[in-house]
């Protein structure tokens, strides 16, 4: 690892939590040098490291604190044995963090997707208060970007774009606000009433299960409860009924690409 200290690759905003898999360029990986000389043990602290920096803030980025890197590396007491091969490609940066330039190269592309996501989501629903201005500019880099990657993003994400999930106030008859949260989709209860989802829902949905088209799978759920009158849910149960479906989705969508 270079002792020299470097810019931060990716602004400190991206964050992609909610992301449950990280692309992977196999040719790469297996011709590199830490393919060539790490053991089994040096190899695997390695990988597990590379997946936590995919979720830390910001993405590829590790702290620099020897304690809490021998528990995400899963090495505990062994972790200062097998630091120096582990940690090979990271760098530290100006931020005081340590930084993989591969990782690094692949957050920048699946967070451009993401915020061309959301703003594009922002532009449908005409949402006051958010910018709109880099709306074109972020889509046109992503989307080109993200192809090609292995992220698995579902083909849904583009047709039904999900607005951010802080939404708008509006003014009320009185003066008072009144949260604008207009319904999305409605699930059939099992006491013959509907549980309506509203735009906040979906979009926290969005936020959790990026590679699942919320729109489209909330309408396949729906079509799920009228063919299945019977297997129905509570208005107390339907949205872990829900969130478990997202879940189960997403799951696959990982599995494709892995």
């Amino acid at each position: 690892m270079s002792e020299s200290e470097h810019i931060a690759p990716v602004p400190p905003e991206c964050d992609l939590r909610g992301l449950p898999w990280m692309p992977i360029d196999t040719v790469r990986l297996l011709d590199s040098d830490l393919n060539a000389i790490a053991k089994p043990e040096e190899f695997r602290a390695a990988v597990r490291l590379w997946c936590k920096a995919w979720h830390q803030v910001p993405a590829s980025s590790l702290p620099d604190d020897d304690r809490i890197l021998a528990t995400l590396s899963g090495t505990g007491a062994r972790w200062k044995k097998l630091r120096e091969v582990a940690l090979r490609g990271f760098v530290k940066c100006t931020d005081g963090r340590l930084y993989h330039p591969v990782i690094a190269e692949k957050a920048l592309e699946a967070w451009a997707h993401r915020k061309a996501q959301r703003d594009r989501a922002a532009k449908r629903w005409q949402l006051p208060g958010i910018s709109q201005g880099n709306a074109a500019a972020s889509a046109k880099g992503s989307a080109a970007a993200m192809q090609g990657t292995g992220t698995g993003q579902d083909k849904n994400k583009t047709e039904e774009p999900i607005a951010p999930s802080a939404s708008p106030l509006a003014a009320g008859p009185n003066g008072h606000d009144q949260l604008a949260d207009p319904v999305v989709e409605r699930i059939p209860l099992c006491d013959k009433t509907e549980f309506e989802v509203k735009q906040s829902f979906v979009a926290e949905l969005d936020r959790l299960y990026p590679a699942v088209g919320p729109v489209q799978t909330l309408r396949e759920i729906r079509g799920w409860c009228i063919g299945n009158p019977t297997r129905t849910k509570t208005k107390r149960g339907v949205k872990a009924f829900i969130t478990s479906w997202f879940a189960r989705e997403q799951d696959k969508q990982s599995r494709r690409v892995t």
